[in-house]
């Protein structure tokens, strides 16, 4: 029995390890990476967006409801491709971009139209702002790729930055977003609050009891 037990305590930890690999993975092999391999959008579903085109275009409102589809897994595709991208990122700049692409949990708004794909694209075209745009890119249609929400301009590559709508410009002024943020595995090895403290401290406890007990039945 005890040993069927540490099998299966084996099998849920190696699981778990992978798991976290998979969300952990820097998507840059450098000391310093910037961003993990996969981002978590939460938050969406708050509040209406008010979409535009990549021309600027308004576009008919989505519900919070509707919104609330975005929430979810976005892997990093360094190959990521599709017709009208360029139109958001000219060919000669697409180094200076980051797509994470909607992998799991998240949907794009327009499920029937052909080759759909919703993305987080991260990118500073002058290299001194950075920031990040919820897109969704679609065939056949001539306003995709459609820009659903975007962060505040950061002075360098950040996921921790607040979210507020987009706007065509002019004198229409960007809501803020306060319940939407991206968080990814990183984050919890950030021991910066009481609660992250408190999950080490019992996940430590509960291996060195377990470790003790075995010792004990040994």
């Amino acid at each position: 029995m005890a040993g069927s037990t540490t099998a299966i305590l084996a099998t849920v930890g190696i699981i778990c390890l992978m798991i976290f690999m998979w969300l952990a993975t820097p998507t840059e092999q450098t000391l310093a990476p910037t961003f993990p391999n996969v981002v978590i959008l939460r938050g969406m579903g708050s509040d209406k967006l008010d979409p535009i085109s990549f021309d600027n275009n308004t576009l008919p409102e989505i519900s919070a409801a509707e919104a609330a589809n975005f929430n979810g897994f976005y892997q990093f595709d360094p190959l990521f491709y599709h017709k009208s991208f360029d139109r958001f990122v000219p060919w000669e700049e697409r180094g200076k971009a980051m797509v994470f692409e909607c992998s799991m949990g998240c949907s794009p708004h327009n499920t029937s139209a052909k080759d759909v794909k919703l993305a987080l694209v991260h990118a500073s075209f002058d290299g001194k702002r950075y920031l990040w745009h919820l897109v969704e890119f679609r065939d056949e249609d001539a306003n995709s790729p459609i820009l659903y929400a975007r962060t505040k301009f950061r002075k360098a590559p950040t996921y921790r930055v607040p979210w507020v709508t987009v706007t065509p410009g002019g004198d229409v002024k960007p809501r803020d977003l306060e319940e939407v943020h991206i968080i990814t595995a990183w984050d919890a090895l950030r021991f910066d609050t009481p609660l992250k403290w408190a999950i080490t401290v019992a996940i430590v406890g509960g291996i060195v009891l377990w470790c003790k007990t075995k010792e004990k039945d040994d």
